[in-house]
């Protein structure tokens, strides 16, 4: 990880290739929230986000960002789409009091703006772009430097974010693309094309989709770009990009199985590789990049790279000022480079994000101490015990919760059992209930029976993904991870070929670590 990406970095960049379309009128945000596929009211006002609008058939029309602000709406746009967006939208405003106007003005993007104490003139909002905290502003800033292009469009290949006419166009259903991850809600009910691409949602899913495909070992497929590759001897996916050691590529969903080495083959060129999800960066929020960072602190000052580490941690707090950890730690290595003065100061700001914290007054006691200063260690030492005693209280208390909690489970489980009984009554050989006893029998641990109701349900049922994840943990409490790996490689295909991912990925990581641990003893 390096500190200088523009990841971690205040830079600015200008949107040559985009256009603004102002949006004004009473019913501006009711009129779109019926027209596109993401959810306005998901935002606050100065905050943006990325949607899509669909044809009626679920065929992606376009996709653009958009910022809700005090008076109207900013549709940020790829210019090629301006006229477009602009002209589809006017179609459909019939009574709605909604007006359009495409500005000619090109705006900036400011990347990690809370980083400069530059104060942006409004109007401005804050969005995702390319999984970078971006603010869109009018103005370029003398004091902000400017972004380095080739990162950037190395981030949003990693990443997933699509470009109009050469990752996404008209022919594709937004299922097929990575707008389904950050464009849609499926939940805000209707707009235009929803039913299709919900169906498609429900059903299997895409049947391609983009995936990450981490390469083992060094090869160079640029030669393969756009090119269609197979897997075990038929059509598994196409590659669309490569960065280092990752290729991004629609993957067919028999083979989407986080964590599945698969071995590609390129027209006679064959390669290993591991299958990831999008995006490479997972931590994109403010709080996730403060964590990030606070880790890789942590690791720099246990390599002793001490000032690579208070930069690391001090641009966590930055990132995240409510967030305690790295202030503590930074203290802790001042303290530990005898810099006790410093130590001490850092502690004070740990208190005043976290009053409760009883680390911070037994550091400073002792940092005291190492200053001489022995009252005051003494009165730091006092407080650590009173601040003590109160987490006991709390944890009590937790503890008091975390009882009632396990009685209301049984209550509920006793509550289900009975339900499934009385099915079982009825129709023994009824999946549903069979699952639900075999989940029961699972919680009490009491493996061998749950295994036996779920090869019951496997065999009425030899589609249901969910059983196989279970038997294959039951295997794994009852110690027989010969049976674990077994049923977890049947499940897999199965749910694979189901588009169930979740249970797929999940049975796929633990054989993987049921393998690794095979091969290890």
């Amino acid at each position: 990880m390096s500190l200088h990406s523009l990841r971690f970095q205040c830079t600015q960049k200008p949107l040559n290739d985009w256009s603004l379309i102002k949006v004004i009128g009473a019913d501006r945000e009711k009129f779109f929230q019926g027209q596109v596929t993401n959810d306005l009211a998901l935002i606050q006002n100065n905050q943006g986000q990325c949607t899509a609008r669909l044809s009626r058939a679920g065929k992606l029309q376009s996709f653009f960002f958009i910022g809700k602000l005090e008076d109207h709406l900013l549709i940020l746009c790829p210019e090629e789409l301006t006229e477009s967006i602009n002209n589809d939208f006017k179609k459909f405003i019939i009574m709605d009091d909604v007006e359009l106007e495409v500005l000619s003005i090109k705006p900036w993007l400011v990347f990690n703006s809370f980083l400069t104490e530059v104060e942006f003139s409004q109007p401005n909002f804050d969005f995702d772009f390319y999984g970078l905290n971006a603010k869109l502003v009018f103005e370029k800033q003398d004091s902000i430097s400017l972004t380095n292009e080739v990162e950037l469009e190395q981030i949003r290949i990693l990443n997933g974010w699509p470009i109009w006419n050469k990752d996404i166009s008209e022919k594709d259903f937004i299922n097929d693309t990575f707008l389904n991850q950050i464009a849609i809600s499926y939940k805000k009910g209707c707009f235009l094309g929803q039913e299709t691409v919900a169906k498609i949602e429900n059903n299997r899913g895409a049947a391609y989709y983009p995936m990450l495909l981490k390469l083992h070992g060094k090869k160079n497929l640029q030669d393969f770009i756009s090119k269609d590759f197979e897997c075990e001897k038929r059509k598994a996916g196409t590659l669309h990009y490569q960065v280092d050691q990752y290729l991004v590529a629609s993957l067919f969903r028999d083979f989407r199985v986080l964590g599945r080495s698969l071995e590609l083959d390129f027209q006679d060129e064959k390669v290993e590789v591991t299958v990831e999800e999008l995006p490479y960066f997972k931590a994109q929020k403010r709080e996730d990049l403060a964590r990030e960072l606070y880790h890789e602190g942590v690791d720099l000052f246990q390599k002793s790279k001490n000032s690579e580490a208070m930069m690391a941690l001090k641009l966590a707090i930055q990132f995240d000022p409510g967030f305690a950890d790295p202030y503590e730690s930074l203290g802790v290595m001042l303290g530990r480079l005898e810099k006790y003065v410093e130590a001490i100061d850092w502690m004070d700001k740990l208190l005043s994000v976290n009053p409760h914290s009883v680390m911070a007054h037994t550091n400073k006691s002792l940092y005291l101490m190492k200053l001489g200063k022995i009252e005051e260690a003494e009165a730091e030492k006092s407080l650590a015990t009173v601040k003590s005693f109160a987490a006991f209280g709390s944890e009590a208390k937790l503890k008091k919760q975390l009882e009632e909690e396990k009685k209301k489970k049984e209550e509920d489980l006793l509550r289900r059992e009975k339900m499934f009984l009385q099915v079982l009554d009825i129709d023994p050989d009824d999946s549903i209930a069979l699952y639900g006893m075999a989940d029961i029998f699972f919680f009490r641990k009491d493996f061998s029976s749950a295994a036996v109701n779920l090869k019951k349900v496997i065999g009425i049922d030899p589609k249901y993904s969910s059983a196989y994840l279970l038997l294959g943990k039951a295997y794994e409490a009852a110690g027989e991870n010969t049976n674990a790996i077994t049923i977890y490689k049947d499940g897999i295909a199965v749910a694979s070929k189901q588009g169930d991912m979740m249970p797929a990925n999940e049975m796929q990581s633990r054989l993987n670590q049921l393998v690794m641990g095979a091969r290890l003893n």
